[in-house]
């Protein structure tokens, strides 16, 4: 029997991340994306007919859409994800890092480095089939686990062909430092290692520094769990930072994102660090905003590594365009292994070479 993977939503742009797995006569959804910009709608819900869904991580564009479908399909999410769900919404829990069976398909998971209690997942049908949700290398707080190879990779590709290392990234977030700055993140990703990088900055430079009480009951979350779920040596510096009381005039602001405008905090400078809304890309046009990314997705490079590491055969590219010249690049990275149809089919007797085929 094939295997066939249907991308309802997050191929080809930057979107809702919905995937469905059609196995063993299963259907498994991998992931249920809200829509990122206030007000619009997502339509990938509509109908829909699954037996289960996983959720990667508590990121709008990944658990947003939940509640747009029925509570009788059984989901699966760790705990600290589950903080994100519809209140009283049912769900079973994923483990950080292990294995489970959901419908009769072994389902293991493991950290992607990339938010507090967010996984990958990878299915073990057909060669084997990776889901990387969100996912970074660089973290240096997150940890990210080596995952079993997988025939089909389906892998975040939202910084396209950018390939800046995270030093650099910080280099340039230095020399904004010394000016009043409110820098709006979400709460269970970037938050965290930023709280850390921004106090030692903030040490450094004699510069008043406040966190929002949320990130801080957020590291103390993370401080709680088993401390492989972190990467090492950064404990003592965690248990400082919840110590620390908030500059009560604070000269650097690091705040959750409640969709935040430069008229809000009007004796700051707004400086964002990762995807920029419509009305934020305006805002950044008109010098309204600051923008400067903190690496929190793969790379290109890494995508190329993660994809050799899988010993992949077909690699879709997620959250990412897929055409002119974003297009080219892939194909130069990726060659045979680029797969950009919607609908993929896997049979058994041939996993382990490219056998996507388009489906109309």
């Amino acid at each position: 029997m094939s295997t066939h993977i249907h991308l309802l939503s997050g191929l080809g742009d930057k979107g809702p991340a919905a995937i469905v797995v059609e196995t063993n006569g299963k259907r498994l959804l991998l992931d249920a994306g809200g829509a990122l910009h206030p007000g619009e709608s997502i339509t990938w819900a509509g109908g829909l007919d699954v037996d289960a869904m996983l959720i990667s991580h508590d990121h709008i564009d990944h658990i947003g859409g939940v509640a747009e479908l029925p509570e009788t399909i059984p989901l699966y999410c760790t705990p600290l994800v589950a903080n994100a769900l519809p209140k009283h919404r049912a769900w079973q829990p994923l483990p950080a890092r292990g294995s489970l069976m959901v419908e009769g398909i072994k389902v293991t998971t493991g950290q992607a480095g990339h938010s507090l209690g967010g996984v990958w997942l990878h299915l073990d049908v057909d060669g084997g089939i990776f889901y990387s949700g969100d996912a970074c290398f660089e973290s240096r707080l997150f940890p990210f686990d080596t995952p079993p190879a997988a025939h089909t990779a389906l892998l975040d590709g939202s910084y396209g062909n950018y390939d800046q290392p995270q030093e650099n990234c910080l280099q340039a977030i230095c020399q904004q430092l010394e000016q009043p700055l409110v820098l709006p993140v979400p709460e269970t990703g970037r938050a965290l290692e930023m709280a850390l990088w921004l106090s030692e900055e903030a040490d450094r430079r004699q510069l008043p520094f406040a966190i929002d009480p949320i990130i801080r009951d957020n590291l103390a979350a993370l401080l709680a769990l088993p401390s492989d779920l972190r990467r090492p040596g950064l404990d003592s510096a965690i248990s400082a930072l919840l110590k620390r009381q908030s500059a009560s005039q604070p000269v650097l602001r690091l705040v959750s994102d409640r969709n935040d405008t430069p008229d809000q905090w009007p004796n700051y400078q707004l400086l964002h660090t990762g995807y920029l809304t419509p009305e934020r890309q305006a805002q950044l046009a008109a010098g309204e905003v600051r923008w400067q990314r903190w690496n929190v997705h793969l790379r290109a490079s890494h995508l190329v590594a993660l994809a050799d590491q899988l010993r992949a055969t077909q690699v879709v590219p997620l959250f990412t365009p897929l055409t002119g010249n974003c297009l080219s690049d892939w194909q130069q990275r990726l060659g045979q292994r680029l797969c950009t149809h919607r609908s993929l089919e896997i049979h058994p007797h041939t996993a382990g070479r490219s056998t996507a085929h388009l489906t109309v």
